[in-house]
């Protein structure tokens, strides 16, 4: 009995670890832009290209504070009242490139994903997971001198967590995000996002699952 209770403890603190991860790198349309995400009415949902770091390691005064991240264009499908599904429509490579001389600070490749609809907004990669893959600093990002760069290379992860939140779908046919996406009207507004990296508590009782698991087989 005892077993079950430290399993469904441990199964609730883990199904629950976006709340121990920390928001490493947050961002949204720079200030004075039009919009920030575009819907066509056809199942594809693209971002503009003034998407800019506002914080760091919750500093806006790291020095990636500024740069530009540029998220894949991505296809939306799926069945109405439900979580609809993300994937990348081409290229799925997310960069974040200095706003200067477009030198790459960080890529990843940016995976599927789940979008719900709450009312005229959304949240995007709901799930806290390995959104992005194959997360590499590159010469540039480690000489720019940012903490989330070095933290990121110092944890040795190769993955990230990866969310956004649709902001304001409404328009003159429709009164929702959901009813935009399933009557296939066109619409847009802002968003912002995040790429988080999870806590060493986060690891610790991810082990701590792993190992109740594995004396649980050899009794």
């Amino acid at each position: 009995m005892k077993k079950l209770v430290i399993m469904i403890g441990i199964w609730v603190v883990c199904a629950g670890t976006s709340a121990l991860a920390t928001p490493g790198i947050e961002f949204s349309p720079d200030a004075g832009t039009a919009g920030g995400w575009t819907y066509d009415g056809a199942g594809t949902l693209s971002f503009n290209q003034n998407i800019a770091v506002d914080a760091a390691m919750s500093s806006n005064a790291d020095a990636l504070v500024g740069a530009l991240v540029y998220i894949p264009t991505l296809t939306v499908s799926g069945i109405p009242d439900a979580p609809y599904a993300l994937k990348p429509l081409g290229s799925s490579v997310l960069t974040i490139r200095s706003p200067d001389d477009g030198s790459i600070y960080l890529k990843a490749t940016l995976g599927k994903g789940d979008l719900v609809a709450v009312g005229t907004i959304g949240a995007a990669y709901t799930n806290f997971m390995s959104d992005l893959t194959d997360v590499t600093v590159t010469d540039a990002g480690k000489a720019l001198g940012s903490a989330v760069l070095s933290a990121i290379i110092n944890s040795g992860t190769s993955t990230l967590d990866f969310e956004l939140s649709l902001q304001g779908a409404s328009g003159t046919n429709y009164r929702s995000l959901n009813q935009m996406l399933a009557g296939g009207y066109v619409g847009g507004n802002g968003f912002s996002g995040a790429m988080s990296i999870p806590e060493p508590a986060t690891i610790a009782l991810l082990s701590l699952g792993s190992l109740v698991l594995w004396r649980k087989r050899r009794v």
